[in-house]
């Protein structure tokens, strides 16, 4: 699919995310696959004194929502919480509901009936899903602006001439420096392209009279959703030379 252009305008690149730009999201999910593999499995496990059965129970929600927290807490989005946390209460929750085991009697999948398979089956929608949100971006380079968009059904879109940027970051991982792709971030003079990291500190003495002090800083450091950016996008050093050349030749 190609972006609509203007008259006289000329598509340059177009271009995805690299398919393992979405790393993260990938291992995420195949963890979770794999939580269920371990658990279907049938391991013998005691905790203290608790039977086997209690040790596995407590054991496969740590499993879960420990990463979950840890994850929403890197991540700085406690959206994470909820979307790791929701298929584990599902797949904890449906093989005792009889209605569901009705429905999968019905389809012949009465064997699916089970917790761990539950997991995993939400693990393999992870991923896929995650494949499908890689695919959605579209990347588009013009002989007179950048045309960032995501989605399959709504559409975010982010249009930029090349004469209002001021300025491009390109930022890659370990995985991306060996692989070679990496995130291009085009700065605007609006601060499009920019987000705020936050630190402070603070100290108190006294016992019944207390005395405080504290101070914090704000520092602007380059980010943006994958629709205001060029998202995991291969040969990064490339694209960005090609970039700043149009930059240059629109001023």
């Amino acid at each position: 699919m190609s972006p609509k252009l203007q008259k006289g305008e000329e598509l340059i690149r177009a271009m995805r995310p690299h398919p393992l730009a979405f790393y993260r999201l990938y291992a995420i999910w195949i963890y979770i696959a794999l939580v269920g593999v371990y658990f279907a499995s049938g391991p013998r496990i005691e905790i203290l004194e608790m039977s086997s059965e209690n040790s596995i129970r407590i054991l496969w929600w740590l499993s879960i929502l420990v990463p979950a927290v840890l994850i929403a807490l890197f991540r700085i989005n406690w959206r994470w919480l909820f979307a790791l946390a929701i298929p584990a209460l599902l797949a904890f929750y449906l093989p005792g509901s009889p209605e569901f085991i009705a429905f999968l009697d019905g389809l012949g999948l009465a064997g699916f009936a089970d917790q761990n398979i539950i997991l995993m089956t939400f693990g393999i929608i992870g991923i896929f899903g995650t494949e499908g949100h890689r695919r959605s971006h579209r990347y588009y380079i013009t002989n007179w602006r950048l045309i960032m968009e995501s989605g399959h059904l709504g559409v975010h879109r982010r249009t930029l001439l090349y004469k209002n940027i001021n300025d491009l970051v390109v930022e890659q991982t370990m995985a991306g420096k060996i692989l070679n792709f990496g995130t291009i971030i085009p700065i605007t003079a609006s601060g499009l392209g920019l987000g705020d990291d936050f630190s402070m500190a603070g100290a108190a003495v006294g016992n019944r009279a207390m005395i405080g002090a504290g101070g914090g800083k704000t520092v602007s450091t380059p980010r943006g959703r994958s629709h205001h950016l060029l998202e995991g996008v291969g040969r990064p050093e490339e694209v960005h030379d090609l970039i700043i050349s149009l930059m240059h030749a629109q001023r």
